[in-house]
């Protein structure tokens, strides 16, 4: 699941950094529906009601989904993510939400209650990192890249992960 709402604004991303893109107007971030989210969020992980859940303002969806599939050894398929602006925005008061199947309408039912948005984008299964029409990558490739990074750039052989 997909919490709180995007703003499909890429000014301030990673994203528009790494393209030269250094100006523009920031996502705004409503306080009120920030803490409902943080709240929400945090009853749901109280009640031993979620199998993951990773932040989505730090540098996007795409690498929130990227992250939790390496770390979990599970891919990935997303259907309803629509372009890269919603893939890689970093508007704030956001998570992915990792949720067993039979405790999915629980999950809905008490995020509905809260007042917080939450989308079903996918499920996580296979050795992919999907999103349809915009990323397909092998678990392993992107499992290879984080973790050979950090010894890679300083040459140490060291381990991430």
């Amino acid at each position: 699941l997909l919490v709180g709402d995007t703003q499909p604004v890429l000014d301030g991303s990673l994203w528009a950094r790494n393209r030269g893109h250094r100006t523009g107007t920031l996502p705004t971030i409503d306080w009120a529906d920030h803490a409902a989210v943080c709240a929400a969020v945090r009853s749901l992980v109280l009640g031993d009601l979620l199998w993951g859940v990773h932040d989505v303002a730090s540098d996007g969806l795409g690498l929130a989904l990227a992250e939790l599939a390496v770390r979990s050894g599970i891919g990935v398929q997303v259907a309803r993510v629509p372009d890269a602006a919603t893939l890689f925005s970093e508007s704030p008061s956001r998570a992915v939400l990792c949720v067993d199947p039979e405790r999915l309408t629980t999950v809905e039912q008490t995020l509905e209650a809260a007042g917080v948005s939450a989308t079903r984008i996918g499920v996580a299964s296979g050795d992919r990192i999907s999103v349809k029409g915009l990323v397909d990558v092998a678990l392993a490739d992107a499992t290879a890249a984080y973790r050979d990074r950090l010894p890679e750039a300083v040459g140490a052989g060291t381990t991430q992960g």
